[in-house]
């Protein structure tokens, strides 16, 4: 059985709070026995909070990405509770970064081509080079 695992920590309304590793371990009893105790590490759990086994949800970056905006635990996964306008808004918030990619000027473009045709002579050269090895040893194993 495993020792340890990880949980996220959820408040009264199911917000994700943290994300904790719950230590497992065996508590002797005074009949002899043992029971199994669970121990959060390097966390206090509050008053309404309760740990969930599951991973912490996903949240958006910004506008066009993937995830939460406001995520809650709806007993079996999380759930998205922010509105289509109030994902819109936030999106207005968080604009997505702009990616410009600098185009290359004529003369390395010019630089980049000339290098790709030397390397394509070289592995020609080398292509052929193989290819005779091979045929002078076929010679010497066949004769």
């Amino acid at each position: 059985m495993k020792s340890e695992r990880y949980c996220s920590v959820i408040d009264a309304e199911g917000k994700h709070v943290t994300y904790v590793l719950v230590k497992i371990r065996d508590k002797p009893l005074e009949d002899g026995g043992t029971e199994q105790v669970e121990e959060v590490q390097n966390y206090t759990l509050k008053d309404g909070e309760q740990l969930v086994d599951a991973q912490p949800p996903l949240m958006r970056q910004h506008a066009g990405s993937t995830g939460f905006v406001s995520p809650i635990w709806d007993g079996s996964q999380w759930a998205e509770t922010a509105t289509a306008d109030e994902i819109a808004a936030w999106e207005q918030e968080h604009p997505a970064p702009e990616v410009k990619p600098s185009p290359k000027s004529n003369a390395e473009l010019e630089a980049e081509n000339a290098t790709l045709r030397q390397q394509v002579s070289a592995l020609a050269d080398q292509q052929s080079f193989y290819e005779d090895c091979i045929a002078e040893m076929a010679e010497i194993v066949y004769a």
